[in-house]
């Protein structure tokens, strides 16, 4: 009986193949995006539930309050421009006071969506470009309806400064 003895490789790099790996790039990607994607909707989650809403430590007015206040009447909430934007016309019932909402940016006007609580803010009071406001003139503010929140029929509550006044029913 003959054996036969297996000559070894050498040990040359060149001739031994290099080990075997495993391409562990895509299982890693696709655990760090779950990951993240997770803690995205769990961030949101806690920032959407934390946000005040804008009506809590403010006094509910009637059209008189607002007027005795910043010296307007409500005249009109609307959307218009294809549902883009919403307006808010007013007039003038004492124009030294209503002066102040066009330069306080603490009063710029808020609405909130009263079956959604959707919520959108001027972020700068506008200006009527120097314009002096005269007494039973009719002026309106002009702000963008992000995410079509505001519908026709929608009652909404108008946010200036520490006063609110609701139930305002949007026209279109």
């Amino acid at each position: 009986m003959t054996t036969a003895t297996l000559t070894e490789l050498p040990d040359d790099p060149e001739t031994t193949a290099p080990p075997r790996r495993r391409h562990r790039g895509p299982v890693v990607l696709v655990l760090v995006l779950a990951l993240v994607l997770l803690g995205g909707a769990l961030g949101w989650r806690a920032w959407s539930q934390q946000r005040a809403d804008i009506r809590s430590g403010t006094t509910l007015v009637d059209a008189d309050g607002l007027a005795a206040a910043y010296g307007i009447d409500v005249d009109m909430v609307a959307v218009t421009a294809a549902g883009g934007l919403i307006e808010l016309r007013y007039q003038v019932v004492d124009p030294d006071k209503a002066d102040r909402i066009n330069h306080d940016p603490s009063l710029a006007p808020a609405f909130v969506v009263e079956d959604t609580g959707e919520t959108l803010v001027m972020k700068t009071a506008p200006h009527h470009h120097g314009a002096e406001l005269r007494l039973g003139g009719t002026y309106f503010f002009l702000m963008a309806n992000a995410h079509n929140a505001v519908h026709k029929g929608a009652e909404v509550t108008l946010v200036m400064g520490e006063l609110r006044m609701q139930h305002l029913v949007v026209q279109g």
